[in-house]
């Protein structure tokens, strides 16, 4: 054997035994997670969500948005979701993906998203706007007042939080 086919025999087997190594990590969380227990991880073995995807969270939004304006929810959801992973405590992606759950007509979960958001970011119309329309369909109207009422505060000239208060008031 030559020296350089000894150097690709040794390099072959460094990555067979890192492949192995990652295999095993696999098992040992499965297990873990069949017995209810929490997985116990080198510090080689500790994997992030960069290690899984090649995207990077700006990217994957666009994607989600793209998919958002085919009506295309659930994937939507899912990329905004690895986003969220990607980049957490973005108001911008917490938004939107309490947008999509609206959409869904998932109102509850919405606002979760919603006062998520807001809680990074108190002075965005939408969000108060999207959280009122959820809580006005949960059938809560004071709340969906209130947060209808915080949103023209902040943005005058929202035409649908305009009509949905007005429709609300009406009801009172």
């Amino acid at each position: 054997m030559t020296l350089f086919q000894l150097l690709m025999l040794g390099a072959s087997a460094f990555f067979a035994y890192k492949i192995y190594e990652h295999i095993n990590s696999l098992k040992d969380e499965d297990v873990a997670k069949n017995r209810n227990e929490k997985p116990q991880k080198s510090e080689e073995s500790v994997r992030s969500a960069e290690a899984f995807s090649t995207f990077d969270a700006t990217a994957l939004i666009k994607k989600a948005d793209e998919a958002l304006e085919d009506n295309n929810l659930d994937k939507a959801l899912a990329i905004y979701s690895e986003a969220n992973i990607k980049a957490p405590n973005n108001d911008e992606t917490l938004f939107k993906m309490g947008y999509t759950l609206f959409k869904q007509e998932r109102y509850e979960e919405a606002i979760e998203y919603f006062e998520e958001a807001l809680a990074l970011d108190e002075n965005n119309p939408f969000t108060y706007m999207y959280m009122g329309l959820s809580y006005q369909k949960e059938g809560k109207k004071e709340e969906a007042m209130r947060f209808l009422e915080k949103a023209l505060a902040l943005e005058p000239e929202l035409d649908d939080a305009k009509e949905a208060l007005e429709k609300l008031q009406e009801e009172v």
